[in-house]
């Protein structure tokens, strides 16, 4: 909500700062102006001689109190874990009950009471289901039959029993179908809006199943694409490190013949959820196609990605897969740092003949495309070493 900056402060005063909450009071401040309209009829009556001071009175603090205490609950925060936050039943009928008792004292007047019933129905039907307003509708004409038998019985001579039958049949009919008509309504506002979260759910699921592999819950290859091609740029830009590690999965058609689909699926799932445990948040993986996966580490040199790779790799090494006592699995990888004016499909075969060079030598170990440019000293592995639960977080 956009307001001037001295409106800025009074407003959260009024409304509060949780966005559900201001568009509850919003709704409860437009429906002030139905009792503002109902009082002024109330103190009009009272200036013509058709209401008694003390029944106006009665009404008006009657009214007060219910809209002050309504506010005062949902501005509270207290109404937010009920189903219906704004109350809107309960105050629906005590505002129709308070115009309906006005109806029995307004004389000529009454006419405009049951316009204010009428608009009274017609806010309701933007916050109740379909069967409240059809109920809220029945109880109304409930109590304007009750209000024309009341008057009838006690003041026959002022109020007929002609006048209240016609009163009852046009206000009442005319009440009947406004609910009616607001049912109807309330049933498209809530069949539009069950529309629109299952579109937002198939949406989400287009999301999911566009940017990520089903198996594994990684990237997918395009999305990494797209990822790496504009960490490439910006690395362009800003002359900031990039390296890549192109993973594969030792022996991993041997595990799939001899120990089932199912456990090659173990592995893959179990390597994919290790991986992001392991490396840094802003690391990316994606699989890449089959057992092979890409990881992108960003503003990370050739060296550093060595050390994190390797430790992914040594905590692979120890990976335990539920279901399938016994199975151990490895990997071989390729690293290599991005160069000026590199593009991704150059980064990434450099990085695939490393991970080449890693299997001539005999898997199960990492290998950097430009050796040259790796400190021949590497960090201490003694902490690799520990039981999987104790291994950090890599910061490479």
């Amino acid at each position: 909500m956009n307001l001037p900056p001295w409106l800025q402060t009074p407003a959260r005063w009024l409304l509060g700062t949780h966005a559900p909450m201001r568009r509850h009071i919003v709704f409860l401040l437009a429906s002030s102006q139905l009792y503002i309209v109902n009082l002024g009829i109330f103190w009009h009556s009272v200036h013509l001689g058709l209401m008694h001071p003390p029944f106006a009175a009665a009404l008006t603090w009657a009214s007060v109190v219910t809209y002050l205490g309504v506010f005062a609950l949902v501005r509270s925060g207290w109404t937010q874990r009920l189903p219906d936050p704004v109350l809107t039943m309960p105050h629906a009928l005590v505002s129709i009950g308070l115009c309906i008792l006005a109806y029995t004292q307004l004389g000529e007047h009454r006419a405009s009471v049951l316009i204010l019933v009428a608009e009274a129905l017609v806010m309701c039907m933007f916050r109740l289901r379909p069967t409240q307003m059809l109920s809220l509708g029945l109880a109304s004409v409930a109590m304007l039959l009750c209000a024309v038998v009341w008057l009838s019985w006690h003041d026959p001579v002022s109020y007929p029993a002609s006048t209240g039958l016609m009163h009852f049949v046009i206000g009442g009919s005319t009440l009947l179908i406004l609910s009616l008509v607001a049912k109807w309504v309330t049933d498209i506002r809530m069949r539009i809006g069950s529309q629109a979260r299952e579109l937002s759910r198939a949406l989400d699921t287009l999301q999911h199943m566009a940017t990520q592999d089903s198996l594994t819950g990684l990237l997918n290859r395009r999305t990494m694409t797209d990822l790496a091609e504009a960490e490439l740029k910006l690395m362009d830009r800003n002359g900031s490190a990039m390296s890549v590690a192109l993973i594969d999965l030792d022996h991993f058609k041997h595990i799939n013949d001899h120990a089932g689909h199912a456990a090659g699926d173990a592995v893959l799932c179990g390597f994919a959820a290790h991986a992001q445990g392991v490396l840094r948040q802003v690391d990316k993986v994606a699989r890449w196609g089959g057992e092979e996966f890409l990881v992108l580490l960003p503003q990370v040199s050739q060296h550093d990605a060595k050390s994190a790779i390797e430790r992914l790799r040594i905590g692979t090494e120890r990976l335990a897969y539920a279901g399938h006592p016994g199975l151990r699995a490895t990997f071989s990888a390729g690293i290599a740092q991005a160069r000026p004016g590199d593009t991704l499909e150059q980064l990434v075969d450099r990085a695939d003949r490393a991970l080449y060079e890693a299997k001539r030598q005999g898997r199960n170990r990492s290998e950097c495309a430009d050796p040259e440019e790796v400190s021949p000293a590497l960090p201490d592995l003694a902490p690799m070493l520990a039981p999987p639960h104790t291994l950090e977080r890599s910061t490479p």
